[in-house]
């Protein structure tokens, strides 16, 4: 039955239980919807390259086997460096702890030169520092007579909870991503059909510009954090910091959201300079801020802005608005929010005409 068979009334009945029916489904698949968002927004970002990946296979299931190989080498490149990071973080963990024991037993590490030359610290550093690392200090003698109980237990149970979240999240992603690649050309043809059909043909626009939004989101905020990761890598190692490798993509991570990678590449300087190295210090806090600064102000804007035709400002207030009310996937959709908003602004600005005697 077409709309011109049915009342008004009918219609409007019709979009209402529609409507419940959509949000009841969101309400049953709350818990997923995080996964089902990261597995669509990786999908739109490695859309070309899956194009490329596709155009390799010529068999009957071309589809299926391009979607399939494609989905786990995106999982290969998500999971590799979260295993080689939680690997390498034990280790230093139980290497921290080691040293820390052992400080408490055997007498205090020696306090760095520099710290002992500071002009009026003198004996506040090194009375922190003795009363830190000493044999009577709270957090060594803490460690050496520690022993497990209800709170540990909690906290460890708490954070296996969470790493089982968040690895669940990470395998249903993964499983949106194949699905979304194995029926991508369909997906093209229905969703601007049905939105069409619920909100006219002016909503395509703001799906492109949604769409495009989140491209460009990945390019201007992933590629351009990997690229930030990579740099002051490479400066951790000439800098001497012990595991240039884990600490460059650490800062590649943290540079994902606005402001945040300051605190890896500040951390690595003040263990520099703890271990002497000032030189060392002052270069890789004056490497970050630089890499920092270029990227942030320039590079990153105009790859966003670009390709969104976002101002800066907004694409500024999406990412940290996405952040704050989405959480990590926030970074992609709060730009893709901006862009539609932004859409609709221009397109009511241009379309409706200003009243007589308004410039």
């Amino acid at each position: 039955m077409s709309d011109l068979d049915t009342t008004p009334a009918q219609r409007v009945a019709r979009y209402v239980f529609i409507a419940a029916l959509a949000l009841l489904g969101l309400w049953m698949l709350r818990r997923f919807v995080p996964a089902l968002c990261w597995g669509v927004v990786l999908a739109i970002a490695t859309t070309s390259l899956y194009d490329r990946w596709l155009a390799r296979f010529h068999t009957k299931r071309r589809h299926v086997w391009a979607a399939s190989s494609f989905t786990a080498f995106v999982a290969i490149v998500l999971i590799a460096p979260l295993v080689y990071a939680a690997v390498l973080a034990a280790s230093e963990a139980f290497s921290l702890i080691r040293s820390l024991v052992e400080s408490a037993r055997n007498g205090p590490p020696e306090l760095p030169q520099w710290l002992q030359q500071l002009p009026g610290a003198q004996e506040w550093v090194r009375g922190m520092w003795y009363d830190t690392f000493s044999r009577g200090g709270a957090a060594t003698s803490a460690l050496v007579h520690a022993r497990p109980s209800a709170s540990v237990v909690q906290l460890t149970r708490e954070v296996g909870s969470q790493i089982v979240r968040r690895i669940a999240t990470l395998g249903f992603a993964l499983l949106t991503l194949f699905f979304v690649y194995l029926y991508r050309d369909q997906l093209r043809k229905d969703v601007p059909r049905v939105s069409r059909r619920l909100f006219g043909p002016t909503v395509e626009g703001l799906l492109h510009r949604a769409v495009g939004a989140i491209r460009a989101a990945v390019d201007g905020i992933v590629l351009v954090a990997v690229a930030e990761g990579a740099i002051l890598g490479i400066v951790y190692a000439l800098a001497g910091a012990g595991h240039p490798v884990l600490l460059g993509a650490l800062t590649g991570v943290f540079a994902m959201v606005p402001f945040a990678a300051p605190l890896v590449f500040g951390v690595v300087a003040l263990v520099l300079g703890f271990q002497g190295s000032v030189g060392g210090a002052v270069a890789v806090l004056v490497s970050g801020t630089l890499v920092l600064f270029v990227a942030d102000h320039f590079v990153r804007p105009a790859i966003i802005g670009g390709a969104a035709r976002l101002p800066f400002l907004w694409v500024l207030l999406g990412i940290l608005g996405g952040i704050e009310s989405f959480g990590l996937i926030g970074i992609f959709l709060g730009p893709a929010l901006m862009a539609a908003l932004m859409s609709v602004w221009r397109s009511w600005v241009t379309e409706i005409p200003p009243h007589d005697g308004t410039p």
